[in-house]
C-alpha cells in the first residue's frame, strides 16, 4: 500500500499540470482574433490535449437548427466542411441535442452512432468524446474528438481536460465572431465607398461591375458568378459579365424572363438562396459542380432591370448577411447599368437648345460670384460646362457668424435633367446649411432630402467643407467625390478623402468627418471632368498633371489659379471639345 502523501503528492501534481496545460492554451487561443487560424490552434489544442486520431469544429444553425461542420483534421476536410447534421443524427447530434458532453468507447454497442454519418465523414470510428460549446446558457457548437490513440478508452481524466478546455475555447470563438463581424462591416463599408466613387467617375458600365464583382467577391465566397441585364424586347436575360463557368458556357448566357432560378428571381422580384441545387426543380444546370446559389434582383423603381447571381461548389455555402449584402452591392450594379442606360438614350436624343438656353439662364442665376474674401482667406470658383447646361456646381456663403460653407458637386449626367437636380441640390443646401455648423450633419441632410425628392440614377457627389475664417480650421465631408488636394508652400500635397458614399442613393449613409487647419496651403476641390478631359489622342488630362499645375501656380491668387489650372487643361486638349463638365474651387489666403 502506498503511503497517503505520496498519491496526494501524485494528485497535486497531476493538477499542476493540467493547470500549466490549461494556461499556455489559453494563451494560444488569445493569440489569434482571425477566426480560422483559431480553429486550427483549437484542433491542435484538443488533439494533444485528449490523444486522438482526428478532431472536428461544428457550429450550431441556431435557424436550421443543424450542426454545420467547420473545420475537421484527420478527415477529408474539403469533402467534410459545410455538412449538416440535424439534431440527434449520430454522436455528434445528440451532444447538440441534449447539451450534454458525451463518451463513447465502443461505438459499435452504441445506439446513437450512426454508420452512415461514419461512411459520410470518410473515417472508421471506434471511440468518441464530444463536449457541447455553451456561451452564457445558448449552444453555439461542439467540440468532438474520434479513435483514442492506441485503441485505449477514454477516460474522465479526458473528459475533465476537455470541458476545462470548453471554457476558453467558447470565449475564444464569440471573441473571433465578434472581430470578423466588425471587420467585415469596416470592410463592407470601404468596398461600399470605392464602388461609389466608380459609380461617380467616367467609366463604363462594364468596368463598374467589374468592380463590384472584384469587391464582393472579399466578402462573400463563390466559385463562379453573372450578372443579368434584361432585354424587354426579346423577353430574355441576357449575361453582360461572368466568371467561373466552363470555355463552352463563356460566350454569353442568355435565359428567358421565366426560365431557371434565375427566371424565376426575375418574375418574382426578391431575392433566393438555394443550400441544394440539385434538389430544386427550378435550377438549370449551366455548371456541373454547383451546390448551392444565391441570386438578388437589381430593382429600380420596383422594376426588375438585372440579376446577380453567385454559384459554390458547396452545400448551404450561403446566408441571410450574404443576401443582405449582395442585394446591397445589386442596388449599386442597377445604378450603374441605369446610368449606361440613361447615357446612351441622352447621347441619341438632340439637344432642345432653347430649353437648354431657359434653364442655363436659371443656373446662372444661382452661381455665386466668382469670388469672394471671408476673414482672411479667398474662395474663388469656377465652372465650365461641356453641354449648354452643367450638371457641376459650386458655392460658397455664409453661415453662422464666424462659419462660412463651400461645396463642390456633381450629378449623374449632363444637360437640363443634371440642371434641375443641381439646382434642387444648391436649394437644399442654402435651406439646410444655415442651421448646421458640421459639415457631416449638412451631407447627411442633403441625402436625405435627395432621397425623397430625386429618382435613384440621380445621385450627387459631393464635397462639403466648414470653414472657421478666425483660425482657418476645417471640418469637411468627402461623399464619393474626387478627392481635392491640399497643397503647402512647398509643394507637397495630400488628398482629402474621409466621408463616404454618394448622396441619393442610401439611406443612413455612414460618412466621416475630416478636420485640417489651413494656414499657408493651397486648397483645390475639382469635378472628374477637370481630370477626364481627353486630347484628340484620347490621353486624358489625368490627376498627375492637375497636381503638377497646382503646384506649378500655387503661388497665385485664389482665382488666378482657377484660371491657370483650366489653361493647363485647355492647352493639354486643344480643339476636341470637352465631354464633361469641369468645375474648379480654390481656398486660400487672400
Amino acid at each position: 500500500m502506498k503511503p497517503k502523501s505520496s498519491t496526494n503528492d501524485k494528485a497535486y501534481k497531476k493538477k499542476l499540470k493540467e493547470l500549466e496545460f490549461l494556461i499556455s492554451s489559453s494563451r494560444l487561443l488569445n493569440s489569434t482574433l482571425h477566426l480560422d487560424p483559431l480553429l486550427r490552434v483549437i484542433m491542435k489544442i484538443v488533439k494533444n490535449a485528449i490523444n486522438v486520431e482526428a478532431v472536428s469544429i461544428l457550429f450550431w444553425d441556431s435557424k436550421s437548427k443543424e450542426l454545420v461542420f467547420e473545420l475537421a483534421r484527420g478527415r477529408r476536410d474539403k469533402n467534410v466542411r459545410g455538412l449538416r447534421i440535424s439534431a440527434g443524427e449520430g454522436v455528434v447530434g445528440w451532444v447538440a441535442k441534449n447539451q450534454k458532453p458525451l463518451v463513447v468507447n465502443n461505438v459499435k454497442k452504441d445506439r446513437r452512432f450512426s454508420l452512415d454519418l461514419e461512411k459520410r465523414l470518410g473515417l472508421k470510428t471506434h471511440s468518441i468524446i464530444s463536449i457541447p460549446l455553451m456561451r452564457e446558457g445558448t449552444l453555439i457548437g461542439v467540440v468532438e474528438g474520434v479513435n483514442h490513440k492506441g485503441r485505449e478508452p477514454f477516460t474522465r481524466d479526458d473528459l475533465s481536460i476537455l470541458l476545462a478546455l470548453g471554457d476558453h475555447i467558447c470565449t475564444a470563438i464569440d471573441n473571433a465572431r465578434h472581430h470578423r463581424e466588425a471587420d467585415r462591416r469596416r470592410l463592407e463599408s470601404e468596398l461600399l465607398n470605392d464602388v461609389s466613387v466608380s459609380l461617380g467617375q467616367s467609366i463604363s458600365r462594364d468596368e463598374v461591375l467589374k468592380r463590384i464583382l472584384a469587391s464582393l467577391r472579399k466578402l462573400i465566397r463563390f466559385d463562379a458568378a453573372a450578372i443579368f441585364v434584361v432585354d424587354r424586347k426579346k423577353q430574355e436575360l441576357i449575361s453582360v459579365l461572368h466568371s467561373g463557368y466552363s470555355a463552352r458556357m463563356q460566350e454569353r448566357i442568355k435565359l428567358k424572363l421565366d426560365e431557371g432560378l434565375v427566371g424565376w428571381v426575375a418574375k418574382h422580384r426578391e431575392g433566393v438562396i438555394v443550400g441544394n441545387c440539385r434538389a430544386d426543380k427550378r435550377y438549370i444546370n449551366a455548371r456541373a459542380r454547383t451546390c448551392s446559389e444565391i441570386i438578388a434582383p437589381m430593382l429600380s423603381r420596383d422594376e426588375i432591370i438585372g440579376i446577380f447571381n453567385l454559384e459554390s461548389n458547396r452545400l448551404d455555402a450561403y446566408n441571410d448577411d450574404d443576401m443582405r449584402l449582395l442585394e446591397t452591392f445589386s442596388a449599386q450594379a442597377a445604378v450603374s447599368i441605369e446610368r449606361a442606360e440613361l447615357y446612351e438614350e441622352q447621347r441619341k436624343k438632340s439637344e432642345l437648345q432653347k430649353e437648354l438656353r431657359v434653364a442655363r439662364t436659371v443656373q446662372e442665376f444661382f452661381t455665386p460670384r466668382r469670388s469672394r474674401t471671408f476673414g482672411a482667406f479667398r474662395i474663388a470658383g469656377a465652372s465650365i460646362p461641356s453641354l449648354t447646361v452643367s450638371g457641376d456646381y459650386y458655392d460658397f456663403f455664409p453661415l453662422k457668424e464666424p462659419y462660412v460653407a463651400f461645396a463642390v458637386a456633381d450629378v449623374a449626367g449632363k444637360g437640363v435633367p443634371a440642371s434641375i437636380i443641381m439646382s434642387s441640390f444648391r436649394s437644399s443646401l442654402h435651406t439646410i446649411a444655415p442651421y448646421h455648423t458640421s459639415a457631416r450633419q449638412i451631407a447627411v441632410r442633403a441625402n436625405e432630402i435627395l432621397l425623397e425628392t430625386a429618382r435613384p440614377q440621380d445621385f450627387v457627389t459631393a464635397f462639403i467643407g466648414v470653414l472657421d475664417p478666425r483660425t482657418g480650421e476645417i471640418t469637411y465631408c468627402n461623399a464619393g467625390h474626387n478627392p481635392p488636394v491640399l497643397m503647402d508652400k512647398r509643394g507637397r500635397h495630400r488628398f482629402l478623402i474621409a466621408g463616404g458614399p454618394v448622396l441619393g442613393i442610401f439611406e443612413d449613409i455612414p460618412l466621416e468627418v475630416g478636420r485640417l487647419k489651413i494656414t499657408d496651403e493651397t486648397l483645390v476641390c475639382y469635378t472628374d471632368g477637370a481630370v477626364d478631359a481627353r486630347d484628340h489622342r484620347d490621353k486624358e488630362f489625368g490627376e498627375k498633371r492637375l497636381i503638377r499645375s497646382i503646384r506649378e501656380f500655387r503661388a497665385q491668387p485664389s482665382m488666378q489659379l482657377c484660371t491657370s489650372i483650366y489653361g493647363a487643361i485647355k492647352n493639354h486638349i486643344g480643339e476636341t471639345p470637352l465631354v464633361d463638365d469641369v468645375t474648379l474651387l480654390v481656398l486660400k489666403k487672400a
